[in-house]
């Protein structure tokens, strides 16, 4: 069955099928990459060089680029604009939505919520999807891992977001000034066997952090 995880500001979606080492091994690519990034872009808020980040650690890691992205202006339902199949749009939908609902996402969801949102207070975290009132900027990740033939692939979809005012409805962008562009699709897929070598230093160099950014959706 599927399952999804939060890493850092990333909802990563595992298709079923996906081993649980590969499962591992995205968590861990992901959120590698995504702290690095961080580390370049959150200061001066500069989410092209974020990008640019995130895509180097994971191309350094032994993840290579299937295809590139397509910056897109989202209007409307963001999750309508991805190209996704019907099945992963739901599945999707429904990961976001046990997110935000589910008390036992309480930690997953304030995790995504300080990787994506710019300024985090309490009273933030129930707008990550959009639910209330208030201005504020960030961006997100939403991610569909895939295996076939013992081959991993992940699709990704970099979201940003500007929000003046608004109250939306839940995971939509449809009511009020909310300016949001995304950047369709990066499709990823991993060298196997050249991750496999570095597989325990990247587990040795998160766990150093003794901070982890990963944690299950529950409930899906």
């Amino acid at each position: 069955m599927a399952s999804a995880a939060v890493c850092v500001s990333i909802v990563i979606l595992f298709l079923p099928d996906v081993s649980a080492q590969h499962q591992e091994d995205v968590r861990n690519s992901f959120e590698l990459a995504a702290r690095a990034a961080d580390k370049q872009a959150v200061k001066d808020g500069d989410y092209a060089k974020w990008c640019n980040s995130f895509l180097t650690t994971l191309l350094n890691i032994h993840w290579f680029g299937q295809q590139a992205g397509l910056e897109e202006e989202v209007k409307g339902p963001v999750l309508e604009s991805l190209r996704v199949s019907d099945s992963e749009r739901e599945l999707l939908s429904r990961a976001l939505k046990v997110l935000e609902q589910e008390p036992e996402n309480e930690g997953a969801l304030k995790l995504f919520t300080e990787g994506a949102l710019n300024q985090v207070n309490e009273a933030a975290i129930p707008r990550l999807l959009f639910t209330g009132g208030g201005s504020y900027r960030g961006k997100f990740q939403l991610a569909i891992c895939s295996e076939k033939n013992d081959a991993v692939s992940v699709t990704s979809f970099f979201l940003e977001f500007d929000v003046n005012g608004a109250r939306c409805s839940p995971l939509l962008y449809s009511d009020g000034k909310v300016e949001t562009k995304t950047t369709v699709s990066h499709i990823y897929s991993l060298n196997d066997g050249l991750y496999g070598k570095i597989r325990n230093r990247i587990k040795d160099k998160l766990m150093a952090t003794g901070i982890s950014k990963q944690a299950t959706i529950f409930a899906l």
